[in-house]
C-alpha cells in the first residue's frame, strides 16, 4: 500500500495549495515512514490524501485533544481553519465547540472543501461549514471569528506580513491567531527540507510587523510548535 501510494503521488500535477501537502506517509504500524517533500502537489485524489492526512499515526504525535484543550474555546466561539486539508482539526473544532459555535474550514482546492462539507453532513454537524477561497484572500468577514488557526501550512503563505495584517480585520474583539507548525530543525515527520519550515522566531518578528503581540508558546508537542497571537 504504501509503495502504491508514493507511486500514485508521483503522478500528480503541481498545484498551489494551502494545505498539509508535506506530511509523512504513514505505515502499517502507524509510524512515519517516508516524507512527502513540498511538491506542491493538488488534492484532486481526495481518497488518496485522506490516506495520508489521516492516518492513525498521525494522532499520536499531532496529539489532536491536547492542540483542542489549550486552545481554550469557549461556547459559541467561531474558529477558523485555515488550510485545512480533509478537515483533520476542523470536524474536530466543531464537535469541541459545541452547538452554539461554529467551526469553517478554508481551502484553495475544491475537491478538499465537497470533502469536508459532506463529512459535516455525514457527522451531522450543523455547525461545522467549509469554504472555497482564494490563496491570498480567506474571505473571512470583518470581526467574524475568534480564532485563527493554522496547522502546518505556514511556508505557503507568501506575503505574509501583508496577509496576517488583512486577517486582523476578521478577528473578533480579543481575538486570537494561532500557528501550529514544525520546528525548523530534521524531524521523522513534515516537510524534509530546512528551508521549508519556519522558525518560531520568524513568525514571531512578521506577526509583530503585521500588528500581532506573542501571547503564548508552548511546547507539548513533540515535532512543532503552539504559538498563539493577539493584535
Amino acid at each position: 500500500m504504501r509503495q502504491k501510494i508514493v507511486t500514485k503521488i508521483a503522478t500528480l500535477g503541481p498545484a498551489f495549495i494551502i494545505a498539509l501537502s508535506v506530511l509523512p506517509i504513514l505505515g502499517c504500524a502507524g509510524q512515519p515512514t517516508h516524507h512527502v517533500d513540498d511538491a506542491q502537489h493538488g488534492f484532486s485524489d481526495v481518497g488518496l490524501w485522506s490516506q495520508i492526512l489521516e492516518g492513525s499515526g498521525r494522532d499520536q504525535w499531532q496529539k489532536p485533544d491536547e492542540v483542542i484543550k489549550n486552545l481554550k474555546l469557549k461556547p459559541g466561539d467561531v474558529i477558523a481553519d485555515i488550510g485545512a486539508g480533509t478537515g483533520y482539526f476542523t470536524r474536530r473544532f466543531a464537535v469541541a465547540g459545541g452547538p452554539q459555535g461554529k467551526a469553517v474550514g478554508l481551502e484553495t482546492e475544491a475537491a478538499m472543501v465537497e470533502h469536508m462539507r459532506q463529512e459535516a453532513r455525514r457527522l451531522n454537524l450543523t455547525n461545522y461549514e467549509a469554504h472555497l477561497v482564494k490563496p491570498d484572500d480567506p474571505g473571512l468577514g470583518p470581526q467574524s471569528v475568534d480564532i485563527i488557526f493554522f496547522s502546518n501550512v505556514y511556508h505557503h503563505i507568501s506575503n505574509r506580513v501583508e496577509y496576517f495584517r488583512k486577517l486582523a480585520k476578521s478577528l473578533k474583539p480579543n481575538g486570537r491567531i494561532v500557528i501550529v507548525d514544525f520546528y525548523r530543525k530534521p524531524l521523522p515527520v513534515g516537510p524534509r527540507p530546512l528551508e521549508q519550515k519556519v522558525s518560531e522566531e520568524t513568525i514571531i518578528k512578521e506577526l509583530g510587523q503585521a500588528g500581532y503581540r506573542l501571547i503564548r508558546s508552548l511546547n507539548f508537542l513533540p515535532y512543532q510548535y503552539f504559538l498563539e497571537f493577539g493584535r
